[in-house]
């Protein structure tokens, strides 16, 4: 790297003073040597400040060192461009560049100043990168590859869309199926009346007016009757072949046509599939009701058993969401184990009432079979067997039983 040329000061100049112009000249021709040379690291002493009204001071002579070329501009212009103080060309290269690390400014100003020009740079830099991405490439070889996938795209799409349509079971039957059957009734004719199926598909494969010549020349001989269930024939097959040539070209339109018929053919056929397990759950609801007597959808006009009726409808709500709108297949499980263990539990329940029942009937008959006051000394009287039973009916079982037992213990002592 060059070593720094030592400027002095810019002494303060009077315009129009030849001797101060004489000596500033000198004082800015005495420079360091030029690059690659060994300059001496004493300093010349710098020239004391000239006066405005007053020559200068004789100057020491500097050390002996090598003359470089007088300047060549004028002195105006280069005291014009010493005094605006413009920086080196390597000075203003090392401010453009980003250092390395973080630089050490002087004042806070300064690093406000260095930073706000930083994120100014960044963002024309962010914005500059993000528009350019957002173009398509411009290159032509990436252009050309671009067009041949779409084609090779939309030759797929339409091959796709052709196989769809040939494979839907709506172009089977509704063209395919009958197309075949036409031909295979022409072709039948052709050989009952003697021709020859195999003339009879290379004059079809003609068409035009060829075509009807070979036809000419392919019924020349049959009977009357047979040219007639022939052309009949024909004439149904070329109907069908139109509509699936037809439809063959127009493939994305028919395709999404077929689609979207066969989705109103499905949500028709759902919606009847509900409908039908509908009336099944209604039907099966009326047979547990009425002919199997299930207890828990049996229904009471008594305004105190409204709860048993509410429990009702809600087994039946559950049982009905659970039928119709449950996709959960565990719930379907549990429904499936808690179904036939429901008859068990009915069991259990049926033959605990039967058990109640003759506990009942084994408690009516002592109370009938024990004496009263009316049968012993004293006046008073008990009520009836009848009576006493429909109370203790009401009451809980444990207090009747603890209540005869007490009972039965007094009259054995």
């Amino acid at each position: 790297m060059a070593e720094p040329q030592i400027v002095p000061p810019p002494p303060t100049v009077n315009q129009g003073d030849a001797q101060i112009a004489e000596s500033v000249r000198k004082a800015f021709d005495r420079v360091l040597p030029p690059t690659k040379t060994t300059a001496s690291t004493e300093a010349p002493p710098e020239p004391e400040p000239l006066k405005p009204q007053a020559p200068p001071e004789p100057e020491p002579p500097p050390p002996p060192q090598p003359e470089p070329k007088p300047a060549e501009a004028d002195v105006p212009s280069f005291l014009e461009q010493a005094l605006r103080g413009t920086a080196s060309p390597e000075a203003v290269k090392s401010e453009e560049e980003w250092p390395e690390e973080l630089p050490q400014f002087k004042t806070p100003e300064e690093s406000k100043a260095r930073y706000k020009k930083w994120r100014e740079t960044y963002g024309s830099l962010k914005q500059e990168l993000e528009g350019l991405k957002s173009r398509p490439a411009q290159d032509p070889q990436v252009q050309q590859r671009i067009q041949l996938l779409e084609g090779q795209n939309k030759q797929m799409a339409e091959m796709l869309s052709r196989f769809g349509v040939e494979q839907s079971a709506e172009f089977q039957q509704n063209i395919i199926r009958p197309l075949y059957a036409a031909w295979n009734e022409a072709s039948r004719i052709v050989k009952d009346a003697g021709g020859d199926p195999q003339d009879l598909a290379k004059a079809m494969a003609l068409s035009g007016k060829s075509q009807f010549e070979a036809l000419d020349e392919l019924f020349m001989g049959m009977p009357e009757s047979a040219r007639s269930e022939a052309h009949d024939a024909l004439r149904t097959y070329r109907r069908f072949e139109d509509a699936r040539r037809s439809t063959i070209q127009n493939a994305p339109q028919a395709l999404e046509g077929i689609r979207k018929r066969e989705m109103e053919r499905q949500m028709g056929d759902l919606n009847r599939q509900r409908a039908d397990m509908k009336n099944i759950f209604e039907r099966t609801v009326k047979n547990l009701r009425e002919n199997a007597k299930l207890e828990v959808l049996l229904r009471t006009e008594s305004p105190e058993g409204k709860w048993w009726n509410e429990q009702g409808d809600k087994i039946l709500d559950q049982g009905r969401n659970l039928y119709l709108e449950n996709t959960d297949m565990e719930r379907v499980a549990l429904a499936c184990i808690l179904a036939p263990a429901a008859e068990s539990y009915r069991n259990l329940w049926i033959n605990s009432q039967k058990k109640i029942g003759e506990l009942q009937r084994i408690i009516a008959e002592r109370i009938n079979n024990e004496p009263n006051l009316s049968e012993s000394s004293g006046s008073g009287t008990l009520p009836s067997s009848e009576a006493q039973l429909r109370d203790d009916l009401k009451k809980p079982f444990a207090e009747v039983f603890l209540r005869e037992f007490h009972r039965q213990q007094a009259q054995s002592r």
